[in-house]
Formats: structure tokens, sequence, C-alpha cells
């Protein structure tokens, strides 16, 4: 499957993924204004982080704003009336708002839509939506994620997820930055493999390295294409193990 996830670089947790968009995400695109001025356009996502932790289920809601042209600024109003301010993620053209760890609860955030607004770099406006639908999948399972001395490398095996559209592993290192960020992998993936010439590493491991391991499945939005799918992801569903580099 061949496609585009670099705006989760820094992973799901931007600061520490959504590296999508996340992280996650994200998207590399370059800092530039088309020759057309008239042909701005701006795409908005919503979607649900799911993770588990203690046993308890928690949600958190992850907002991205991709254009092809430079934007001043980017919010979102959420069904309820909030409003949201996006940040810009290393290019002008991409503004994220990744979930902070206390804004993880055990409630989704209500469905509908979702109004993206702003202003692009010559100070036109724009206004797009996302309908959010509430849509969730099941937890990913490993079945075992271990250093094996013979490939030197960490092999990670688990079972297909009914309804997944892609998996991507990705490491931690235990100040909860993403070190590695693996490549997307199609529905029908149960394997990966990390070794040291692997891409998606931001450093060098080393042995005795501890490692948060993280498991993401995505499910797309139902309309989604192979041309825009990473701009509509409905739901990031990710588990946790640790790993230690050069130990098995």
């Amino acid at each position: 499957m061949d496609k585009l996830f670099h705006f989760f670089e820094r992973g799901f947790l931007l600061k520490g993924i959504i590296l999508l968009i996340s992280t996650l995400f994200l998207i590399s695109c370059e800092d530039k204004t088309y020759e057309n001025e008239d042909v701005l356009e701006a795409y908005g996502d919503i979607y649900i982080q799911q993770k588990k932790v203690n046993n308890e289920i928690l949600y958190a809601p992850y907002y991205l704003l991709i254009a092809n042209t430079s934007l001043n600024s980017a919010n979102v109003e959420t069904p309820d009336g909030e409003n949201v301010e996006l940040e810009p993620y290393e290019y002008l053209t991409t503004y994220v708002k990744e979930p902070d760890e206390n804004e993880f609860s055990t409630s989704i955030m209500p469905s509908g839509y979702y109004h993206f607004k702003g202003t692009y770099g010559d100070g036109k406006t724009y206004d797009v939506s996302d309908i959010f639908e509430a849509n969730i999948i099941d937890f990913p399972q490993i079945d075992s994620a271990k250093f094996d001395n013979t490939n030197f490398g960490i092999n990670v095996y688990w079972k297909t997820l009914n309804r997944a559209n892609i998996y991507k592993v990705k490491l931690l290192n235990q100040a909860g930055k993403v070190v590695f960020n693996g490549e997307e992998l199609d529905d029908e993936s149960v394997e990966y493999d990390i070794n040291i010439d692997s891409e998606g590493w931001t450093t060098t491991p080393y042995t005795g390295d501890i490692f948060t391991l993280q498991l993401h499945a995505f499910l797309f939005d139902g309309d989604a294409t192979d041309d825009n799918w990473y701009y509509n992801i409905e739901c990031d569903s990710y588990i946790e193990t640790q790993v230690v580099w050069g130990e098995n």
C-alpha cells in the first residue's frame, strides 16, 4: 500500500507521535502557494484516538487540517459549541491538535459536524467541515513482541482486526517520545520486524534501551479513497507493551 502517512511522523503523541498526522501525520508537504491563487483548498479531519490504561478504555479527539497553501490560523468548532485552536506542525500547510494525556477520558466526543475555520496566508477565509460518526474498532492484539538475537531486531506478531484498514508500529523512549515510526501496513499484515537498518528511526538504539512498543490499527471513514484516506480517518485504536533492545 503505497500511501503517505507523514503526518504521523511524531506519532500519535505528536509530542511524545500523533509523533500521525501522526503522527501521525504527519503530512510532509512543502510550504508553498500554488500559482493559481484562485484554487485554494483545505481539508479537515476529526478522528478518535482510543487506548487502554489499567484495563480502562480512554478516548480523545485528534484534529488535523491540511491545505495546498500556507495558513495563518485554524480553529475547530465542535458540535457542542466548543472552540479548539489548532497549531502549525512543521509546515504552515498543516495544522493539528493532538490530545494531551490529561485530555483522554472515558467519554467519546460528540458525533456530528466539526467545522474547521480560519484564514489562508493571503487573508482569505475558509470554512470546511468533517463529520464524526463515532465509529470505533476494537483494540489490536499482540501475539508476541520480543528481540530476536538472530536478526538483531524486534519481531512483532499480531492477529488481524476486523474492519482495520491499516496497521502501524511505533517505538517510544522512556521520555514518551517516538523514536521509531514504522511504515503503513495493509489490512492483511500480521507481523513487522524492526532492525537497526529499518527506515523510521530518529535515534540509534543501544543494548538495554527500554522502549514502549505501540501497535496502531486505523479505521478510515466510509468514503475514504486511496487518494484521500490520510485526512479521512475515523478511529486510531492502539495498545502498548514494553520491549528491551538487545534482550529477548
